[in-house]
C-alpha cells in the first residue's frame, strides 16, 4: 500500500508542475492575445478576426486547469465554520461525504466531457476553423487532473488514518 501511495503522490506532484508550467504560458498566451487584440482593434483599426476566439478558448482551458490545481492545493472557496465546530468524527464523516461528492462530480465532468469532445470534433470553429474539440477538450482534461488529485489525497488521508489508529 505504502508504494503505490508514493507513487500516486508521485504523480500527483509531476501533474502540478505540469500545470503550473501549463497556467504560466497558457496566462502569458492570453495577455499577449488580448493585448494584440486591443492593439489592432484600437491603433491600428484592423481587428483580428481570430483572437477573441482565441482567447476565449484559452481561458476555458486556464479555468479548468486553474480547477485542477485548487482541487491539489484545497484552494477552492468553503465554509469551514461548522466543520471546525464538529467534533473529530463528525468531520470525518462530513470529509468522506465532501470527497464522495467532488468524486461524483468529476466522474461525470470527465465522462460527459469526453462525450462532447467527440461530438464536436467534426465541427470547426467559426474564426479560426480548427476542431471543437480541442476547445471543449478542456473539461475532459481538467475532471483527469482533478481525479488524479483528489486519489492523491484520499491515499494520504487514508495512510494517516491508518497510522493514526
Amino acid at each position: 500500500m505504502e508504494s503505490l501511495v508514493r507513487a500516486v503522490n508521485r504523480l500527483d506532484e509531476v501533474v502540478a508542475k505540469g500545470e503550473k508550467c501549463a497556467l504560466i504560458a497558457l496566462v502569458a498566451v492570453m495577455s499577449i492575445i488580448v493585448f494584440l487584440q486591443v492593439f489592432y482593434r484600437y491603433l491600428l483599426a484592423q481587428p483580428l478576426q481570430w483572437s477573441e476566439e482565441l482567447a476565449r478558448y484559452v481561458f476555458a482551458w486556464i479555468s479548468l486547469l486553474g480547477a485542477a490545481f485548487s482541487v491539489r492545493t484545497h484552494g477552492h472557496f468553503g465554509v469551514d465554520f461548522f466543520f471546525r465546530k464538529l467534533p473529530s468524527g463528525g468531520r470525518r464523516i462530513l470529509k468522506i461525504l465532501i470527497h464522495f461528492s467532488m468524486g461524483t462530480v468529476i466522474v461525470v465532468l470527465l465522462f460527459q466531457g469526453t462525450l462532447l469532445v467527440l461530438k464536436t470534433a467534426a465541427q470547426r470553429s467559426p474564426a479560426m476553423e480548427i476542431s471543437m474539440g480541442w476547445a471543449y477538450a478542456c473539461v475532459p482534461v481538467g475532471a483527469a487532473l482533478m481525479f488524479i488529485h483528489l486519489v492523491s489525497i484520499l491515499l494520504r488521508e487514508t495512510e494517516k488514518g491508518t497510522h493514526s489508529s
